[in-house]
């Protein structure tokens, strides 16, 4: 198991890595689903179900805000409400630190990262959540997670670079 749970591992870094290099909200969206999909099998393998349960409720928000996103309707302020609300109690849940408060902000953050229309504001806010969790891997001694974000912050930058720099300058 914990050769396939590596493999899923695996799976994680590419999806979030293409992620940032995808122009259009819709494809940087697929791939957060299939990041998420992928981290949510990974934590089941190795036993980490706090961390499947976040990761399952991304994928759920992100079908949700989808679906108004393709009815052409903004995403109910409650219903992001409701998210926020949920991202804390699920982070309560497990709460044991002061350093899990970190998970509880990334998962917030994401829900403010998926509502977004612009992509140049989805990887800002992105970035600011990697940089995050990399000190939560680091601090829990993941170094796994923390190589896998690191990866997907330079992706990110990249990104920014590309998308959102390089072309104000042309």
């Amino acid at each position: 198991m914990f050769i396939v749970a590596q493999i899923f591992g695996i799976l994680v870094i590419i999806s979030n890595v293409l992620a940032m290099q995808m122009e259009k909200k819709r494809q940087i969206i697929f791939m957060f689903i299939l990041a998420n999909l992928f981290s949510t099998i990974n934590f089941l393998l190795l036993g980490g179900y706090s961390g499947a349960i976040i990761c399952f409720f991304a994928i759920l928000q992100t079908v949700i805000n989808n679906h108004f996103e393709k009815l052409q309707k903004q995403v109910p302020h409650i219903l992001i409400g409701i998210y926020v609300i949920l991202s804390i109690v699920l982070g309560a849940i497990t709460f044991q630190t002061f350093i899990d408060t970190l998970p509880i902000i990334c998962s917030i953050l994401y829900t403010l990262t998926i509502i977004q229309n612009k992509e140049k504001n989805i990887r800002k806010l992105s970035l600011v959540n990697i940089i995050l969790w990399i000190c939560y891997d680091l601090v829990c001694m993941a170094y796994t997670a923390a190589i896998s974000d690191t990866f997907m912050a330079i992706s990110t930058l990249i990104g920014m670079y590309r998308f959102d720099f390089k072309k104000k300058q042309s």
